[in-house]
């Protein structure tokens, strides 16, 4: 005899027996080509589901028997065939669009994880470093052994170099791109890593050709002056010397006052330490540490 379709939905996926309701979510899902499950945006196609009972009390009990896993209130992952932990849903960045999706307008993955997503250092995380505008989240969101660590931008903050791109199937995700996460070094490297990482990878940006200097220079000009003297100083060191003076010229001339050239001050007071003649920075880090790790890559 030919099995019916729910009886062939009671067969076991992997290590998991899936019931007739909870199948249909999941095929439903699979041909909406998602892999994570919102509530309530994702009422309106789940209440077009027969047969699933109250969608939110399915979702929860989906999850009490493993083909889901939960990832904070009304979001849920969608567990691949033997999966046994979140972890194991699935990409890093797709747990991350899981965690953000919907909860804030706009976000991108950044700083020290956009360092690493570009090649521009091979120093790992302990965590993925995220960027939003539009709402206000918790400084530190978690998932399974993921770890996201957030910093909220005004909602007229410049969003130049922001990229979407695929992670899996039909979810997609959003990053700073090489410009933006260079500049972003520079406005809050203490999100960068240690002064090293993000130094260096102004030093292999330019060694490897992972950047374009003329889009670096048109985001550049969405940012304050110090921050555009702070690039200018960069662009000077990595041999972009005439880009450099054209920032510099654009802002008349060096800056007045006290500007650190690190803004995260990892190595003390700018008292101490020398203003930069060109830029009218205070570089407030030592100049042989930045020959040093200008020079580790060559």
């Amino acid at each position: 005899m030919t099995p019916s379709s729910s009886t062939s939905a009671e067969k076991p996926i992997g290590l998991r027996s899936v019931e007739p309701a909870d199948a249909r979510v999941l095929r439903d899902a699979a041909l909406r080509g998602r892999a994570y499950v919102l509530w309530p945006h994702d009422s309106d196609w789940l209440q077009s589901l027969k047969g699933i009972g109250d969608p939110p009390a399915r979702l929860r009990a989906m999850a009490s028997r493993g083909s889901l896993a939960p990832v904070g209130h009304g979001r849920w992952v969608i567990m691949p065939p033997a999966a046994s932990s979140l972890d194991q849903a699935g990409p890093r960045d797709l747990l991350v669009a899981a965690l953000l999706d919907g909860r804030v307008s706009d976000w991108y993955i950044g700083f020290w994880t956009a360092l690493l997503h570009h090649g521009l250092t091979d120093v790992d995380a302990d965590a993925v470093f995220v960027g939003a505008r539009g709402a206000q989240l918790p400084k530190t969101l978690r998932a399974g052994a993921l770890v996201l660590r957030t910093t909220t931008f005004s909602r007229s903050a410049d969003w130049q170099g922001v990229e979407r791109f695929r992670v899996q199937g039909r979810v997609f995700a959003y990053r700073s791109d090489p410009e933006r996460t260079l500049l972003d070094t520079l406005e809050r490297p203490r999100l960068c890593g240690p002064p090293d990482v993000w130094v260096r990878a102004w030093e292999r940006a330019a060694r490897e050709e992972r950047v374009d200097v003329q889009r670096l220079l048109e985001y550049s000009e969405g940012r304050n002056d110090t921050v555009q003297a702070r690039c200018a100083f960069w662009l000077r060191e990595i041999g972009e010397v005439r880009v450099a003076r054209r920032i510099m010229r654009g802002l008349g001339g060096p800056l007045n006052g006290r500007r650190p050239l690190d803004a995260s001050a990892s190595f003390g007071d700018a008292q101490a330490w020398h203003r930069d003649r060109e830029t009218g920075l205070t570089i407030n880090m030592p100049m042989d540490a930045i020959e040093g790790w200008m020079e580790y890559g060559k």
